[in-house]
């Protein structure tokens, strides 16, 4: 039989009066809000100060992080909208349960499509509650959120607490409990598997985590453990569980990009195109700055593999940006330029600089990499100009590293200024004896003197 009302009541109580917890809500929706303070101050009575309602995700989380940092940390419960201002919250869904695990969240919602519910679990959601919704649901869900419900869920919650403790001696015996009340319980399976991938007995791990998954075809955590046992080990193998958890939860966005990264190991850059451009879509229903972070990743990602690939992300950073490019844009910038360089678009890569330029004049880094795309060119005498500028605001930017200053002669040498260039050759053994180019460098020199 289910649970009756009157003990959701009571484990609620017992977390916010007993054991001194606290509500967390991010939420826009008034009519929740004043839902939720009825259900807390009316319905269960509650008499202590336990409610805290934010509009903004930053400060919300900083709440979080006060009740579970503090000396005698306090447990607390997250609601949160998945929807705030018309924009999906699910980087502070994932800002809550990546830094502040032990946080229970419980995630309010009007899209019950499959994706997005697998989306939202996937990220870590202790329960989901479907708008609108009633004082009774209300008090049903956060119960649920707050104590796991029925002997089953708390064996599993036992288990996982062992196995973090890292007893899985008592978490197996408890996976074989499970399974006396529940034939073939997936969970049960996945439990037998986290305590033998503990013990080191991957094999056995790998064909519980396949029964578990053969018992829930759509259980994402199987899938998941198969996929990270896998990694690094068996490349094929990895990637086919990565698509089978795309298949299930197309939302994921880093899962996407990761298989465009295998792709991209593989050689097979149109498969991993389609994937890097599924992520941007993603990424886009979420937030631009989460975007950025996106496509600059696959941009690094595959700069080593393919320069032309990396190029095509850069380009696109900027793109998004618009008029509004800063300082902290260098770094795209430079970036895109020493993708270009890596095809030989020296003249690109310069071009790129002269844009930098615009939005940061003077700035040292830009100058640089645009010297050496001048040389790059055979453009001696420009790449020199270009390092005359840096130096003439700061004299000592040489001495940042002993290829800066070893470039930096190289460009002087070009242009027939050895005096200037052993300068400089010198500085860079200076810093480091055993820099083979500018000993080179400095030896053809001295036999041409």
């Amino acid at each position: 039989m289910p649970p009756q009302p009157l003990r959701f009541d009571n484990d609620i109580r017992e977390f916010l009066e007993t054991q001194h917890g606290s509500l967390v809500t991010l939420s826009d929706d008034p009519l929740f809000v004043r839902t939720l303070r009825t259900t807390v101050l009316k319905s269960l009575g509650i008499r202590t100060d336990c409610l805290d309602v934010y509009q903004d995700t930053s400060q919300a989380l900083r709440r979080v992080a006060h009740y579970l940092s503090i000396k005698n940390p306090s447990p607390v419960l997250v609601l949160a909208d998945r929807l705030l201002n018309g924009r999906l919250t699910l980087e502070f869904m994932r800002g809550v349960k990546g830094a502040f695990p032990a946080a229970k969240l419980l995630v309010m919602t009007q899209e019950t499509s499959k994706e997005s519910l697998s989306q939202i679990f996937e990220i870590g959601a202790d329960s989901v509650l479907t708008k609108p919704v009633s004082v009774g649901t209300l008090i049903e869900k956060m119960a649920g959120a707050i104590k796991p419900q029925g002997k089953l869920s708390q064996l599993v919650q036992e288990a996982r607490r062992l196995l973090d403790l890292g007893d899985t001696v008592k978490a197996k015996l408890i996976s074989k409990a499970i399974l006396k009340i529940k034939d073939n319980s997936p969970v049960a399976f996945m439990l037998l598997g986290d305590a033998l991938l503990i013990e080191g007995k991957r094999d056995e791990a790998i064909q519980a985590y396949e029964q578990a998954h053969q018992g829930a075809t759509l259980f994402l955590e199987p899938l998941k453990k198969l996929a990270s046992v896998h990694r690094g080990e068996d490349e094929d193998t990895y990637l086919r569980y990565l698509k089978k958890l795309d298949v299930i939860s197309p939302l994921n966005t880093e899962r996407k990009c990761e298989i465009g990264k295998v792709y991209v190991r593989k050689k097979d850059m149109d498969r991993a195109e389609v994937y890097f451009g599924e992520a941007i879509a993603s990424a886009q229903r979420e937030a631009s700055s989460y975007v950025e972070q996106v496509v600059s990743g696959i941009a690094e990602s595959v700069s080593e593999d393919s320069p032309a690939m990396a190029e095509k992300y850069y380009v696109k950073i900027l793109e998004m940006k618009g008029d509004n490019l800063t300082k902290e844009d260098m770094v795209t910038f430079n970036r895109l330029g020493i993708a270009l360089r890596k095809q030989g678009k020296w003249k690109e890569a310069i071009d790129n600089y002269k844009k930098a330029l615009t939005v940061v004049p003077g700035d040292g880094r830009v100058l640089y990499n645009m010297g050496l795309a001048y040389a790059d060119g055979q453009q001696h005498r420009q790449a020199v100009d270009c390092y005359e500028q840096i130096l003439r605001s700061d004299p000592d930017f040489h001495r940042t590293a002993a290829v800066v200053a070893f470039n930096i002669a190289s460009a002087y040498l070009l242009v027939k200024r050895g005096d200037v260039a052993r300068e400089y050759l010198q500085s860079a053994l200076d810093i480091d004896p055993h820099h083979q180019g500018s000993k080179r460098l400095l030896a053809k020199l001295d036999a041409g003197d």
